[in-house]
């Protein structure tokens, strides 16, 4: 699900809550060492994404926020937020030159710099927490 989220209606915060749960507390959030990155560079994006992002010839960044049933990238643009609602099911991660986040036919590449550098255990922990609740949600494994 993508959004325009700079002002969040009661029932957009509910149906984002639905697909990937509610915010972490605090003490979840210092207890998983941080649930957000920090600013990446987006490289590249499919057609769904081109009105956010060529409003102006300046750089793409987003960042990344856990939720304990999926991830939402934020997306800022002057003084808009775009957020990009992922459940773990529906999230696909690859990594080559670039890192690869596709959800539902959409995807952002994001650039391999210093930025993505600073980001990769992060990464690794999203990658972690997927898998960890594929293995909770599939009742073969059970």
């Amino acid at each position: 699900m993508l959004l325009d989220s700079t002002v969040l209606s009661k029932s957009q915060k509910l149906e984002i809550d639905s697909l990937v749960g509610s915010s972490y507390s605090i003490w979840d959030s210092l207890r998983l060492k941080g649930i957000g990155s920090s600013k990446l560079n987006i490289e590249a994006y499919s057609e769904k994404f081109k009105p956010f992002l060529e409003q102006n010839n300046s750089l793409n960044y987003c960042n990344i926020e856990l939720r304990p049933k999926g991830i939402i990238v934020h997306i800022n643009k002057r003084a808009s937020r775009f957020s990009w609602v992922m459940p773990y099911y529906a999230l696909s991660i690859f990594s080559s030159e670039h890192l690869g986040i596709h959800s539902n036919g959409q995807f952002l590449k994001i650039k391999h710099d210093d930025l993505y550098t600073k980001s990769v255990s992060f990464i690794q922990k999203v990658m972690s927490l997927k898998a960890h609740y594929s293995d909770q949600t599939n009742p073969r494994k059970k």
